[in-house]
């Protein structure tokens, strides 16, 4: 045992001095008869910024993608291109003209070619059934009176927008009724105002029926959730200035015990410090256009960005570098991207839609003075993420002709919940039918609209635009229009021929629904394609904000003994239908439970309850960790590799994040599914040497699968490095007592030593720029290597030398 830990920190060694001098070494070779000592260190030897040898930063990449990218030569970066087109009719001061299509992008509320044709949205007590699907509806379902107030309190009927004040009808937002001087209840805007109003008090929040009061005035049985006298008595929250009782606000707008102190909405890159946020809609300054506002109309100035002089804006965005005159620099590296304006009910106006601040976005502002909050509660929020990266990257380019790729930022995975639970609209092709439906359909209409604004998509049949589908089964129910588009996904299954194994009924895609808006029905839309296609499309890695990995490495956090051999925590299926996760986590669990594994062998799995602890060191403290499907996938991969644990992978036929592009089965386990019942057999086999080499591997691509690039994320992500390498410098607390289990194999040692070296944990901390190959880089990479098959040009060649093959991965680095 010893001897084979001699040998393999040479190799480490004899591997770090050959990544640095041009002679690696790869996981395979043999090196003995090293006498360094510089292995012995528990820190990282090279550290991770832009200048680092090619070898180091394209570690355990498949190809040569990542040094092409690298070594690239630089384009000119051109000044941007600006529009003149103006928009008849002044877009009726509900919306914002784009001067580069003289395209009026209206607001919620307003809709149609200058934003004159009314698009409410009204609170409602019920949503159209499918039932409904037999005749065409023009109309969302509504429960208001002309005035805005509910129709009848003791019908009992619910959804989230139902209204027990006056109601927001172009968002579905419910405000107090009480109109007198010294209530605080809505007053809408004068009959007759011109369109674009605002109230003339905007009231206090009652968003949702939850905060409805139970009764009415005179006793009887209403919809709501409170006592009628906590809104609307003598002392009740709509009625007087210090309120007894006060609901949680649940709105992107306000914040505070009496839901009275602004705060920032959320707008992906703040409108450029060049408009204001009104819940995801940017009403831009005058002369700015863009969903961002990011763009400047033709012959007027430029103008400073208000984001620098905002302090909670400066700490987490920038303003566009593409929007700058002249650019930042001379050059810039490929790919270049444009990003869509689009029509804003695929994408502003669904922000809009959404109301309460976590749903459907990864950050947001928050008390006091509007700190940002990042939050990965929203699961399927790296599409919002990737589009705000995206605005204020130095690959975007405002020029659609030299454009490598064009990014669409639909917001369709918000549309299942919360925008479709909330209010009857919006729906797509008719309401009705599964959610996967809506989604779909909202997807086609895009592309239609984009095809029919722009000439990008049939200049090269739509082969150099890019998707985002981040629902719990990724692409499987991707349109077939886009089929020659390039899919960013979480879920790798690779099946040509697939059916829904959603344990979620309502989103299963193999149940079709036919109506009259749509008599053919919507599978016949998507079928007969992979959910993932490798070498086309990629797997993404979810987003997971910087204090999840708060105790990991990867955070400069000392790097633990790992005395948890295996874990999982986790739903385990207690109470889903059987076909949940495949079935594996509920056996991987059955066999611990009954086994008694958890005492035996530390080999941890099961829900919150029954594995109590925080959970960022739990993970940094074990040695293997499972990967399983959830309701399509699940983010367990970027949970493990983010904290230095060996993932398990048990899926068949799916490929998990960066599979396509990074040597994956370097650091990782994967066992079939059908050998689930060896799990811990298969494990305690594997040797304490590959164990070694597999977490050395992790080390080096474990910063691929965290997001860095958003200037608050690199703050913040600097800001906990700091502090765990101050947490480090201080005295070490006395050493544990050692013998026992061993827990690199989960089994009982009769030494009370352990084998020498395992003192040196692995992965070391991470040292170096967190900004540098991150996972928006990794995927801008990975773009750059696919311009020939888009573009047909051959500007993916790199100017340097190629790697060929595989780039090996040192312990020693």
């Amino acid at each position: 045992m010893a001897l084979a830990h001699r040998l393999l920190l040479g190799l480490v060694t004899l591997g770090a001095v050959g990544a640095v001098f041009g002679n690696p070494l790869h996981a395979g070779d043999v090196a003995d008869g090293d006498n360094h000592t510089h292995i012995l260190s528990k820190e990282r030897k090279f550290a991770l910024t832009e200048s680092a040898p090619i070898q180091l930063r394209c570690s355990s990449a498949k190809g040569s993608w990542c040094a092409d990218f690298i070594s690239q030569t630089p384009v000119t970066w051109k000044t941007a291109p600006r529009g003149s087109t103006e928009c008849e009719g002044g877009c009726n001061n509900v919306g914002r003209c784009n001067y580069d299509t003289g395209y009026c992008e209206c607001a919620a509320g307003w809709t149609g070619p200058r934003c004159q044709t009314r698009q409410k949205r009204p609170c409602t007590n019920k949503l159209s059934h499918p039932s409904d699907g037999d005749f065409i509806r023009k109309e969302p379902l509504s429960h208001t009176l002309p005035d805005g107030r509910d129709a009848d309190w003791t019908n009992l009927e619910t959804v989230y927008s139902r209204c027990g004040g006056i109601c927001d009808e172009d968002l579905a937002i419910c405000y107090c009724d009480g109109q007198g001087p010294d209530q605080f209840g809505r007053i809408p805007a004068p009959p007759g105002s011109p369109p674009g109003t605002p109230p003339v008090r905007w009231g206090r929040p009652l968003v949702t029926f939850h905060m409805a009061p139970k009764t009415t005035w005179d006793g009887k049985r209403a919809f709501g959730e409170h006592d009628y006298n906590l809104v609307y008595g003598p002392k009740g929250y709509c009625n007087v200035s210090e309120p007894e009782w006060g609901p949680n606000c649940g709105m992107d707008m306000f914040l505070g015990p009496k839901c009275d102190i602004p705060i920032e909405p959320f707008c992906p890159g703040a409108c450029s410090g060049h408009g204001t946020c009104y819940l995801g809609y940017c009403n831009c300054d005058e002369g700015y256009y863009g969903h961002d506002c990011a763009r400047r109309k033709a012959g007027m100035p430029l103008l400073p960005s208000r984001i620098p002089t905002t302090p909670w804006l400066a700490s987490v965005v920038r303003e566009p570098p593409a929007a700058q005159e002249p650019p930042p620099s001379a050059t810039r590296r490929r790919p270049l991207i444009y990003v869509y304006d689009l029509e804003p009910l695929f994408q502003a106006r669904i922000l809009q839609y959404r109301v309460s601040p976590p749903w459907c976005v990864f950050r947001r502002h928050d008390l006091p003075a509007n700190r940002t909050e990042w939050s990965d509660m929203w699961v399927y929020a790296a599409d919002t993420l990737l589009h705000e990266l995206l605005l204020v990257s130095e690959h975007r380019t405002f020029d659609p002709e030299e454009a490598d790729f064009f990014y669409v930022p639909h917001q369709a995975t918000c549309l299942p919940f919360p925008i479709g639970s909330w209010a009857d609209w919006p729906w797509f092709k008719g309401p009705g039918g599964p959610r996967i439906r809506q989604m779909l359909n909202m997807i086609m209409e895009t592309r239609d609209w984009i095809d029919q604004h722009y000439p990008f998509w049939k200049r090269r049949g739509g082969r150099d635009h890019i998707w985002t589908f981040t629902h719990d089964e990724g692409a499987c129910w991707a349109p077939n229009l886009l089929n020659t588009s390039i899919w960013f996904t979480h879920w790798g299954r690779m099946d040509a021929q697939h059916t829904s194994n959603t344990a979620f009924v309502p989103d299963r895609y193999d149940r079709d629904f036919k109506s009259a808006y749509q008599p053919e029905g919507y599978r016949v839309h998507m079928q007969g394609h992979p959910c993932y296609r490798p070498g086309q499309d990629l797997v993404i890695p979810a987003f997971k904000r910087p204090d999840h990995y708060r105790s990991s490495p990867l955070a400069a956090s000392t790097s633990k003994p790992r005395d948890i051999f295996f874990f999982f925590r986790g739903d385990v299926g207690k109470r889903r239908l059987p076909n949940y996760s495949r079935g594996v986590r509920q056996k991987v669990y059955q066999l611990a439970k009954e086994g008694g594994w958890a005492a035996k062998h530390r080999f941890l799995v099961g829900d919150p309850e029954e594995l109590p602890g925080d959970y960022s060191d739990m993970l940094s403290r074990a040695l293997f960790c499972l990967v399983v499907a959830g309701d399509g996938w699940s983010a367990r991969l970027e949970d493990a590799v983010l904290h230095g644990c060996i993932p398990v992978i048990i899926m068949d036929n799916v490929h998990v994040v960066f599979e396509s592009i990074l040597d994956v089965d370097s650091f990782s386990v994967r066992i079939p599914e059908s050998d689930v019942g060896r799990i811990l057999e298969i494990l305690q086999a594997i040797p304490e040497r590959k164990i070694r080499f597999k977490q050395a591997h992790l080390g080096h691509v474990f910063h691929r699968y965290r997001y860095a690039a958003l200037p608050g994320l690199e703050s913040n992500l600097r800001e906990l490095m700091n502090k765990n390498e101050a947490a480090a410098s201080a005295p070490p607390s006395p050493a544990a007592p050692r013998g026992g289990i061993n827990f690199v194999t989960g089994t009982e040692t009769r030494n009370a030593a352990m084998h020498p070296g395992f003192e040196i944990h692995l992965p070391r901390p991470f040292k170096g720029d967190p900004t540098v190959d991150d996972a928006f880089t990794t995927i801008m990479q990975w773009l750059h290597s696919r311009i020939p098959e888009t573009r047909g040009d051959g500007g993916a060649a790199a100017s340097g030398r190629r790697l060929s093959g595989d780039v090996g991965a040192h312990e020693g680095l």
